[in-house]
């Protein structure tokens, strides 16, 4: 049998790994959790740099939407001051580009 020396050696050896497992768990839980707070933390600054750059395209987007825009009534003014002041002329180039691109599609 057993001696009580080699008992006693037993149940310290058992209490000792005991507190190492219960040791490497905490620390491996707290590792996870910084871990999941870390990569929250990253997910929060990718979530708003991502929604800095979406703001910043949508501005630039709509800027130029906004020039396109006055671009485009510009010269629908001119086109229509050109018109009313010389409708012969109009009506001749509209004529001739109708009869071009009626050659051009007819044409097989």
């Amino acid at each position: 049998m057993l001696s009580s020396a080699t008992k006693a050696a037993a149940n310290v050896t058992k209490s000792l790994a005991e507190h190492d497992i219960r040791s490497s768990a905490r620390d491996a839980a707290n590792n996870a959790r910084d871990a999941v707070q870390d990569l929250n933390d990253r997910g929060h600054d990718v979530l708003s740099d991502v929604s800095g750059y979406a703001n910043e395209a949508g501005q630039k987007v709509r800027g130029l939407f906004d020039r396109t825009l006055d671009n485009s009534k510009s010269a629908t003014h001119k086109i229509e001051t050109e018109i009313k002041t010389n409708p012969v002329r109009s009506s001749a180039i509209a004529l001739g580009a109708g009869f071009i691109l009626g050659a051009l599609l007819t044409r097989r």
